[in-house]
């Protein structure tokens, strides 16, 4: 498996969520400005989680779907139970 940006991002936002945790303090606003609230305690551990969950489903589910939608798009047919991508050897039309 090689690594792309999708991991990238995905660990990278783990790795945020992480920080929240640990830290549980979350500054809420809109950036370049300063925040405009704190979220902390709980609420700061649950958006730390939300992230890691998020980061892991970026990073490991998303390239499948960018495979699956590269083969459809490259006029090919995405089989599940292989994993792979199969191209017809029939003419559209003439099955």
């Amino acid at each position: 498996m090689s690594i792309g940006w999708q991991q990238i991002w995905g660990f990278g936002l783990a790795v945020i969520g992480v920080y929240y945790i640990v830290k549980r303090d979350v500054p809420v606003g809109i950036e370049g400005q300063p925040p405009s609230f704190h979220a902390k305690g709980w609420l700061a551990v649950a958006l730390g989680v939300i992230g890691i969950v998020v980061g892991l489903v970026v990073a490991f589910d998303v390239p499948r779907h960018l495979r699956i939608d590269s083969c459809l798009d490259n006029g090919g047919r995405f089989d599940a139970e292989t994993d792979e991508c199969i191209f017809s050897t029939v003419p559209v039309g003439k099955q």
